[in-house]
């Protein structure tokens, strides 16, 4: 998941300089551009001027808490990703954070298994949200970004022909897709003769990457795939 985070950006709010450079570290490896900022009031700024997609935001910050700034953005804002995190497990404020739109909500130590898991959920949610990500199943996904076939977030190779009739049949998903439109699609020399066969196996090999009866016959005319 951390590269498909690389064409966003992440303002990240901790007061405590410690944490803060130990964090921008890490979340620079998954970014395109990280904004740190010392307390609330700073972050605001920030944000005004840069427009992250996602913000990291410490609750308990000098000038405005991240709830305050949280109020504050969601007056006209309800895209940007927003993350509290606090030391506490307190119910009303994590119901509070609720009816603001927080979209996470995180509890120290923040281990980086926990800051990993949330980042892999924020990047499918951004994901889905700019349509770059075309599930199959729970697992199975393709990056339309990043060109890259995933199950489970362990990439699948696609050879240059199965990435060829992949977006193919993304392009065209539940509709018919006939054999002559694969032959000029993944096959680009048009003086090479291609074979019936030659179609059938690469699909046969696309087949066996994806979940069972994504890739249908259909009966006269070649494939379709099938896709929620």
């Amino acid at each position: 998941m951390r590269e498909n985070l690389k064409n966003f950006t992440l303002l990240y709010a901790e007061d405590d300089k410690a944490i803060q450079k130990e964090m921008l570290e890490y979340f620079s490896s998954y970014f395109k551009e990280v904004f740190t900022a010392n307390d609330g009031k700073e972050a605001l700024e920030i944000y005004k001027q840069n427009r992250p997609d996602v913000m990291i935001l410490d609750i308990y910050m000098p000038h405005l808490t991240g709830i305050e700034l949280t109020k504050i953005l969601r007056e006209n804002d309800y895209k940007t990703k927003i993350v509290l995190i606090t030391a506490h497990s307190n119910d009303s404020l994590l119901l509070e954070a609720i009816n603001i739109d927080v979209n996470y909500y995180l509890i120290k130590p923040a281990t980086l298994k926990k800051v990993k898991d949330m980042l892999d959920k924020i990047s499918i949610d951004l994901l889905r949200k700019y349509k770059k990500i075309v599930r199959f199943d729970e697992n199975i996904y393709f990056n339309q970004t990043s060109k890259k076939l995933y199950n489970k977030n362990i990439e699948l190779k696609l050879s240059k022909k199965e990435l060829s009739l992949l977006e193919l049949f993304i392009i065209d998903r539940n509709k018919d897709i006939t054999i002559e439109d694969i032959m000029s699609h993944c096959w680009s020399d048009i003086f090479i003769e291609v074979s019936l066969d030659s179609v059938k196996s690469l699909v046969s090999n696309l087949r066996k990457k994806l979940p069972k009866n994504t890739i249908l016959n259909v009966y006269g005319i070649g494939y379709i795939l099938k896709n929620s």
